[in-house]
């Protein structure tokens, strides 16, 4: 299981590291509940998927991204909204309160199947990629840098963290009473490892890949066509929506 956001109608944003071949995938919007019985959720078969083209997993973790274009277009309601996209040039400023959703595990040491039945959520603090790296470096031991520019990291003094089953899920804050995602959950060490940061692709160095894959798949056919929603998040975190 992944999460993941929704960014149009038809669009869907995820991690690449969620995307296992050519698996059949039906999305599920619009419920808090794991169970797809949810009464606010919809199932929504997936049309085609699009991983980055320079998408890594051998020493470092790069471009951990993923688009999915849904089989139809879903209907925005109370439930179901788009979350707003940075602008490439948003830096989200250190230390940051964001929080984090998703199904996955809660505590590191439990099985893959003991996932809440609920949504949770968690507050962490935005930590940029230069701080993430001598952390980690140091917690591990090692003088390699494991964190690139492409992520920021996240931590929450209370040991709260994503886990397996967050993947792909999103990393929001909140500008001027409007939510904006600055984060795609990739990869941790562990689970809620104290003073251990979790890693997160930052999505606003990708906006302008997102909108050509977005582009590309209306020129080849409308079921594609769809744009971002229209907000613009300035460079130092001020908000503006249109």
């Amino acid at each position: 299981m992944c999460g993941g956001s929704l960014i149009a109608n038809r669009w869907v944003m995820t991690a690449a590291h969620c995307i296992h071949g050519y698996m059949d995938y039906i999305l599920k919007v619009g419920g808090i509940h794991v169970n797809p019985a949810s009464k606010n959720a919809i199932q929504v078969p997936v049309r085609d998927i699009v991983i980055h083209q320079d998408f890594r997993m051998l020493t470092t973790v790069e471009n951990d991204i993923a688009l999915i274009l849904l089989q139809f277009p879903v209907n925005y309601s109370a439930h179901i909204q788009p979350v707003c996209f940075p602008e490439k040039r948003f830096m989200v400023p250190t230390d940051t309160d964001c929080w984090l959703t998703g199904w996955g595990k809660l505590k590191e040491k439990d099985s893959k199947e003991a996932v809440p039945e609920l949504l949770q959520e968690a507050e962490l603090k935005i930590i940029r990629h230069e701080k993430c790296n001598e952390i980690l470096k140091k917690k591990l031991g090692t003088r390699f840098d494991l964190v690139n520019k492409g992520s920021v990291c996240a931590l929450s003094e209370l040991g709260k963290d994503s886990c397996q089953g967050d993947s792909g899920g999103p990393l929001v804050c909140e500008f001027n009473n409007t939510w904006v995602q600055v984060g795609i959950v990739s990869w941790g060490i562990g689970c809620g490892r104290k003073g251990y940061p979790g890693v997160y692709t930052e999505v606003s160095l990708y906006r302008d890949w997102v909108i050509d894959q977005m582009n590309l798949a209306s020129s080849h056919d409308s079921a594609g066509l769809s744009a971002l929603p229209l907000c613009l998040v300035l460079p130092l975190g001020v908000l503006v929506t249109l």
